[in-house]
């Protein structure tokens, strides 16, 4: 098939992989030069190259409504046409006096290797149609050759333990953070606001009501209110002190009547999955990246577990199934049966990840939907729902025969999507795969703390930071002790807090915070298996994170070992050490924004992010377990809270 207008030109041009400049040559393949005037013409491909391992395309689309997504399929270097092979263009610039934009992507693709375009495809979301252009294209490379992936870095400190700085700093006490981020989220929760109903969790203080007033984060997001009510059900299930205990079960019992009020919202763009509403509970209808179905997984966990609390506490069965479970008998008010059974009815849709850029398979939705599953089966058949039981089980035994497919071993990491890769997004790297596991693992041993893949992929993603953010060559705090990489979303992220710039992407609290609970995590996991193995796909993240332990492949070391006791120490101290960083760029009040710049350290994007404060909390919960302090989580909880309103 010919080019549109049939015309084809080739030029040679300067390519450039990482910013450096090389001295051969980019050979691109130039298919048109004008927007198409065929009104029946919605996307052409204008021009390509695959130069020094990067694949550089510019598109002309059709702006036909505001959420589209345009994606070039091809070959890999095997010939195979998979989920992988295949690249997000986005947005570059609008054509003058056209309807057209002209998008375009620069994505390294040398992992996999490119052989030929198969056709590019503009999905117009808003209408529901799809364009298709065949190409059929064969693909030369051109300018230096395709690299190889690197090593991880050589390990820049060895932290060992833990410090009495952070300790200190994550104490149950008054002054500490935990304390701070404890009454600053719960500020966020049934928020003083006009208009907000009880139930709603407000994402974060920056929006019309007040001083900050962008960007706006003033809604009740599905995700962030769920696992921010997932910290005040562990708070409930250890208060012991009345009248706290009692606060969380008000909040908690709240929580879930707006979760049903959400669900049967009469304007609902896409289902359960709609990803957020306004304070008084009413749906979003605007432009957004919808659906995202980890949403009605992470609420169905947090009730289920306070069902469980709430019933281990003296309460009784039949007002769990009233105001928790039963949607088929109590439609208006229970909203866990009815979250459950969409996830058994819809995990296997592509939907968006949890920064809401990017419709795919993503391992953390997958992760999370699993979870909802496993446990869900276990309930429903505990209130003697076994039909439900059955059907949630089928579901979780087909979904995690589906995971395999995240496991990368060309790149050696599991994939946060199986999918089109954003533009310029090429190392599939992502903090959203440890987030699966705090928010997602199932206690089963699927993909748990100590997966051999799961370690591959943490060296990779920690990593990958070092050169990305001028802070990462802070490596101590004022006394000298480790400082952990600043952890962002992803490594390409533009996201600055408000918008999108040119290395604008900055390290996040709650990622950074996560990391340091990934390595607690990881020790307490190992300490309760008693051994520790060593396969050619951890090795890596033993010699980054614990080269002292000189740990060989093949081997196994029991607990009370010199390299077994070697290797939970770094762990530990490697815990300390992310959490440091967190601590480090934390103003002195204690308030969390969204992200921390990645040149001053500064605190950027929306103020007083909730699921900063959560992610916190969440990490100290999991330090205080692995140091024995039985008496954290007690403590913390029974310190209860003045309600807002």
């Amino acid at each position: 098939m010919g080019p549109p207008g049939g015309i084809l030109v080739h030029v040679l041009t300067g390519c450039m992989l990482a910013a450096t400049s090389f001295a051969q040559a980019c050979d691109t393949t130039t298919l048109t030069t004008s927007a198409p005037s065929d009104s029946n013409t919605n996307v052409v491909l204008s021009s390509f190259s695959y130069c020094g391992g990067v694949l550089n395309t510019t598109a002309y689309i059709n702006n036909l409504a505001y959420n589209k997504q345009v994606t070039l399929y091809y070959t890999d270097r095997q010939g195979r046409s998979t989920p992988l092979a295949s690249v997000a263009l986005s947005y570059q610039n609008g054509v003058e006096n056209t309807n057209f934009e002209i998008w375009g992507s620069s994505t390294l693709a040398y992992v996999d290797g490119i052989t030929q375009l198969l056709n590019l495809t503009y999905n117009v979301v808003d209408l529901g149609t799809v364009y298709t252009q065949s190409l059929n294209q064969t693909v030369v490379a051109s300018g230096e050759p395709e690299p190889t992936l690197a090593a991880p870095p050589a390990p820049y400190a060895m932290p060992l333990g833990f410090g009495d700085d952070i300790t200190s700093w994550l104490a149950a006490s008054n002054g500490s953070q935990v304390t701070a981020s404890y009454s600053k989220m719960f500020r966020n929760i049934d928020p003083n606001i006009t208009g907000a109903v009880d139930g709603v969790v407000v994402a974060g203080r920056s929006g019309p009501s007040f001083e900050s007033k962008l960007p706006d984060y003033e809604y009740d997001w599905v995700r962030d209110s769920s696992l921010t009510m997932e910290v005040v059900q562990q708070l409930y299930a250890a208060a012991t002190e009345a009248d706290a205990k009692q606060a969380y079960e008000d909040q908690l019992f709240a929580y879930a009547m707006a979760r049903a009020v959400e669900q049967n919202d009469p304007n609902l763009q896409t289902g359960l999955g709609e990803p957020k509403f306004y304070l008084n509970n009413t749906v979003f209808t605007g432009p957004w990246g919808r659906p995202q179905n980890d949403g009605p997984a992470t609420a169905a966990i947090t009730l289920m577990e306070f069902a469980e609390s709430y019933m281990a506490a003296g309460g009784n069965q039949t007002t769990v199934l009233q105001k928790i479970y039963d949607s088929t008998t109590y439609p208006n008010v229970a909203p866990v049966q009815k979250d459950l059974l969409f996830v058994a009815r819809n995990w296997t849709s592509p939907s968006f990840d949890l920064w809401e850029e990017q419709s795919s398979d993503h391992f953390y939705t997958r992760m999370v939907q699993r979870r909802a599953l496993v446990m869900g089966a276990k309930f429903a058949a505990t209130v003697s729902d076994n039909a439900t039981a059955s059907t949630l089980q089928e579901a979780a035994d087909a979904l995690t025969a589906s995971l395999d497919v995240f496991w990368d071993v060309n790149r050696g990491i599991l994939l946060y999507e199986y999918g089109p890769v954003l533009s310029n997004k090429a190392s599939y790297l992502d903090a959203a795969v440890i987030l699966a596991l705090i928010h997602g693992y199932a206690n089963d041993g699927v993909y748990s703390y100590t997966n051999e893949q799961v370690q591959s992929t943490v060296v990779r993603f920690v990593t990958s930071f070092i050169s990305t953010y001028t802070l990462a060559n802070v490596t101590q705090d004022s006394s000298g002790q480790v400082l952990g990489v600043p952890i962002g979303r992803y490594p390409e992220d533009i996201y600055n807090g408000t918008g999108t710039q040119e290395n604008g992407g900055n390290p996040w609290y709650l990622t950074t915070a996560a990391v340091a609970q990934y390595f607690w995590t990881a020790s307490a996991e190992y300490s309760d298996a008693g051994s520790m193995a060593v396969t050619n796909t951890s090795q890596s993240f033993f010699d980054y994170f614990a080269p002292s332990a000189n740990l060989t492949t093949g081997e196994t070391y029991s607990s009370g070992s010199a390299e077994f006791d070697a290797v939970i120490d770094s762990l530990n101290g490697w815990g300390d050490a992310f959490m440091r960083t967190a601590k480090f760029y934390t103003p002195a009040d204690g308030s969390l924004a969204e992200e921390y710049n990645r040149n001053t350290g500064l605190p950027q994007g929306c103020e007083d992010l909730t699921w900063s404060y959560a992610s916190i909390i969440t990490a100290a919960i999991q330090r205080a377990s692995l140091r024995n302090d039985t008496a954290f989580l007690q403590d913390l909880a029974n310190l209860g809270f003045t309600p807002n309103r």
